[in-house]
């Protein structure tokens, strides 16, 4: 899971909390949205937007603006807002939004905010013949363009009842909102719901987010009384849509799962826990109580549950009862600290997936006296069992090698993404328990023209621990047994593996003095580390020049943007990279351009398909990946050069070494101060297929830089800087330090 993010700039929290995702092991996607048709009609294939555009954000554009406690000026002014400022809008009411201001609610002039659309992706589609196209919000401005039916732009901004479309080139235009049609990005299919699970709050509310990570924007909220249907689940994320039709996400322990045909019936999603089943419950009666790895004291506590938690029993032994807290670790808490179950007490039935340690648990148990476990030849492990658990139903996990699992008649079926590798650890009346790890089966060396590939071939899912230390390079896979023949292996560029084992996992360790950089891969039942040939001849680089189209980025004291600095340095990289043999590709075509993904790029229905997904997509196609920012602080005394990483993704290691050596040879160029190689979760390092660092060249916010990144000569000892380190980290034998 991602680290706390400390000591982050006022830009990288507005990154963080309006535009990224977050990071796990798990490939971490969002849902295309849907809403249910307004007045206009609907193209058939794309969604239109609910009227009062709740959820969404605006920003102010008058000078000095009042803010009052109703929708009329004839409501007291309750204070006042600048140009810039942004808002959550709750809500609108004729000509009058409701919006949330540093946790207070107040009302608004809609004709002084810009209602913020580009971010969402949304398109207008022209409806009438001739339609004026106007310089600003409002017929008294002059036109500026005529359109026609059927035309569709990008829409960046609502300002009362007129809507601001990219032309592009970075021109824009106003339309009048009758004349247009809205719709969120085309989808072609839908994902199906199922109508026979709905999704609540556990608590008071839960937030439905656009996509699966909290702090990117949130579509709607579930109160107590509410549901929504169960779409699928990713990990501890559930898919939903809202009784609006609006679909989006929510995090798993913060909700409930039930059956519409079997309320009894009760499903459990979170970080390492899923389960289903028809459950006993008791209460928590005392406060912070420790919940443990085992029945008694002597076991290490692994959470705590409080009072008036409610925990489904599995079983009870000893006065410890073994069970499921809203959390959804599974684990065994004191009977006496709860309102008890008795040692008879047992569930009619139930799965439980606990994943909590590099050995994976599956439990059911029920009313029967045996079963027979039958692994099937399309990927799936069935449990038939002696007795019929007297309904039916299913739960996506999406996590490690599991896809789904389903309860039916007297079977429990486990589906799995790739082909599992387990032991039977217990299998009794009424109880059985497989336990899942990997199992190395074969490690083999390929040479390749741009390189060689090392392939470690398994049963079943591992996700590795990488280090560097100089040229060494050492994986670990936690959990692993080993069963090929050989203990060491050989190539060309990767001198020499050694393959240990421990009752932890197996390591692999790799001589990579003649090769100076490497991608690691994880494909089904397969994990790949390709060498690549030193020099940047041939390696494919991708350059992405922050911001663009109508994101400027941040801002300095003069109003210098941050998109133009960053398109300038890109293209004086690019010039660099290219006299030295590599291939460039840049993820924007222009200082004003909008990202453009590959033209290849097909994201899965549910995916994430925004700026920022264009942009790592490209990864897939690369031996690195550098996305060039420059910063922005509330004290503009704050200067200097950082880069950034996420250290939850394969490429980790490698990722901090370019970071590392751009942070080296960027600071000497320009003589800025080193402020280091931090983590976060930008989603174009977290989702990038390659090693990624996004560098944020100044502070753009300091008067100095800011005039500084106005020079060309800077420009130049900014791409020189980022180019030597990109020619460092691809020279054989350049693995110094430990990564």
């Amino acid at each position: 899971m991602a680290k706390p993010i400390r000591h982050i700039s006022m830009k990288h929290f507005q990154i963080l909390s309006r535009r990224v995702l977050p990071g796990m092991l798990l490939l971490a996607v969002t849902l295309g949205l849907i809403w249910s048709p307004g007045t206009a009609l609907s193209n058939g294939s794309a969604s239109l937007l609910t009227s009062d555009f709740s959820g969404f954000k605006g920003v102010v554009v008058g000078d000095v603006c009042n803010l009052r406690s109703g929708p009329g000026t004839n409501y007291s002014a309750s204070g006042t807002v600048l140009e810039g400022t942004w808002l959550d809008i709750m809500s609108r009411q004729n000509d009058w939004l409701k919006v949330s201001y540093k946790g207070r609610e107040a009302w608004i002039a809609a004709w002084l905010v810009d209602i913020d659309l580009g971010s969402r992706g949304i398109t207008a589609v022209v409806t009438r013949t001739d339609v004026n196209m106007r310089q600003g919000p409002g017929t008294d401005y002059p036109v500026v363009g005529m359109t026609q039916r059927g035309h569709t732009y990008a829409a960046e901004a609502k300002r009362n009842d007129w809507i601001r479309v990219a032309l592009g080139g970075g021109r824009t235009a106003w339309i009048y909102e009758e004349l247009l049609q809205l719709t969120l990005p085309t989808i072609e299919e839908t994902v199906p719901v199922a109508e026979d699970m709905v999704v609540r709050p556990r608590g008071q509310s839960v937030t439905v987010y656009q996509r699966p990570i909290k702090g990117s924007p949130a579509m709607a909220t579930l109160r107590t009384g509410d549901s929504a249907k169960y779409i699928t689940s990713r990990g501890a994320w559930i898919a939903v849509q809202t009784s609006a039709g609006i679909r989006g996400w929510v995090y798993g322990p913060d909700a409930t799962i039930s059956a519409v045909n079997d309320p009894s019936l009760s499903f459990g999603v979170s970080e390492t826990s899923w389960s289903l089943g028809k459950y006993s419950t008791t209460t928590v009666n005392a406060t912070d109580v420790n919940f443990r790895a085992g029945p008694g004291t002597n076991y290490p506590v692994i959470s705590m549950v409080q009072k008036g938690d409610t925990i489904r029993v599995l079983e009870v032994r000893d006065r410890w009862i073994r069970g499921i807290p809203p959390k959804g670790v599974v684990g065994w808490v004191a009977a006496w600290l709860t309102t008890g179950a008795s040692a008879g007490t047992s569930p009619g039935f139930s799965i439980a997936l606990d994943a909590s340690s590099s050995i994976r648990t599956l439990t059911v148990q029920g009313p029967f006296q045996d079963c027979q476990i039958v692994r099937q030849a399309d990927n799936t492990v069935m449990i038939s069992t002696s007795e019929f658990f007297n309904t039916a139903g299913r739960l996506d996990i999406n996590a490690y090698e599991f896809e789904s699992v389903k309860v039916e008649g007297s079977d429990v079926t486990i589906k799995f993404s790739e082909t599992p590798s387990y032991v039977v650890q217990e299998q009794s009346a009424g109880k059985v328990v497989l336990g899942f790890a990997p199992t190395v089966t074969a490690v083999d060396v390929k040479r390749e023209d741009d390189g060689e590939a090392l392939t470690v071939h398994t049963l079943g899912y591992t996700w590795p621990t990488v280090t560097r230390n100089g040229n060494s390079v050492t994986m670990f896979l936690p959990g692993a047994s080993y069963t090929g023949q050989a203990s060491r292996v050989r190539g060309d560029l990767v001198r020499q593996v050694d393959i240990g084992t421990t009752n932890d996992g197996v390591s692999l360790s790799l001589d990579a003095s003649l090769s100076g950089a490497y991608l690691l891969k994880k494909n089904a039942n397969s994990l790949e580390a390709f060498f690549v040939n030193p020099g940047l001849s041939g390696k494919v680089i991708v350059v992405d020049p922050g911001h663009g189209g109508n994101d400027p980025g941040a801002s300095g004291p003069t109003g210098y943007q941050e998109r133009a600095v960053n398109w300038k340095i890109a293209l004086k990289l690019r010039d660099l990279l290219e006299s030295a043999g590599a291939t460039v590709i840049l993820t924007r075509l222009g200082e004003y351009e909008d990202a453009t993904p590959p033209e290849d790029w097909k994201p899965d229905i549910d995916e994430y398909s925004g700026d920022l997904a264009k942009r790592a997509a490209w990864s897939q196609k690369a031996h690195a990946f550098v996305s060039i920012h420059n910063d922005w602080h509330s004290n503009p005394q704050t200067a200097g050069t950082t880069s950034y990483i996420c250290s939850t993704t394969l490429n980790t290691s490698e990722s901090r070494r370019l970071a590392t050596l751009i942070q080296k040879h960027l600071t000497a160029s320009l003589g800025t101060y080193d402020r280091g190689v931090r983590n976060a979760d930008f989603f174009v390092n977290r989702e990038s297929h390659c090693p990624s660092v996004l560098v944020e060249v100044m502070y753009l916010s300091n008067p100095r830089e800011e005039n500084l990144l106005k020079q060309d000569y800077v420009l130049e000892a900014a791409a020189k800087g980022i180019f030597k380190a990109l020619e460092a980290y691809f020279s054989a034998g350049s693995g110094a330090g430990t990564y």
